[in-house]
């Protein structure tokens, strides 16, 4: 028994209808594979630039650290530095103002009479024996005083 024509066209296009939801239905499995595939490697990128900003971050938190710390050390080392030299400069102070003080102690040694000498009536007079003197100046005066100090240096 032969099938009619129409029945095997229509088997024909049934076959087609069939074969184009196949093809169709295959592509859209497809294109779901393919977006899953998609989804799941911009997923892992996603998480491995996450895990490399996360270190990165971490190295640059630890560079700061040890940044920070070496600046500490740099200024505990500057001011530990500063406090010696104002220690080495105080104590160089101490020193000039006793010198200082030991040339003012000096010089003004120098306008006190000694016991051969006295003040009589405003002018230094020496005393040697039983002769008396005015101390005369570099200027050829006699040499003022008041008490037991000159007015300019004696020695």
């Amino acid at each position: 028994m032969a099938m009619p024509l129409s029945w095997k066209i229509g088997a024909a296009v049934a076959g087609l209808v069939v074969a184009v939801f196949a093809w169709n239905g295959l592509s859209q499995y497809f294109a779901a594979r393919q977006a899953d595939e998609i989804t799941r490697d911009s997923a892992r990128t996603a998480m491995r630039e996450a895990q490399q900003a996360k270190a990165q971050a971490q190295q640059y938190q630890a560079q700061l650290a040890a940044d920070l710390k070496q600046q500490r050390e740099d200024l505990s080392n500057t001011y530990q530095q500063v406090d010696e030299q104002a220690r080495q400069y105080q104590a160089a102070q101490v020193i000039r103002a006793n010198r200082q003080q030991q040339e003012d102690l000096r010089v003004q040694a120098t306008y006190r009479l000694d016991g051969n000498q006295q003040c009589e009536g405003g002018i230094v007079i020496n005393h040697s024996g039983s002769s008396f003197t005015q101390v005369i100046g570099n200027d050829g005066q006699p040499i003022p005083c008041k008490g037991d100090t000159a007015a300019e240096p004696l020695r």
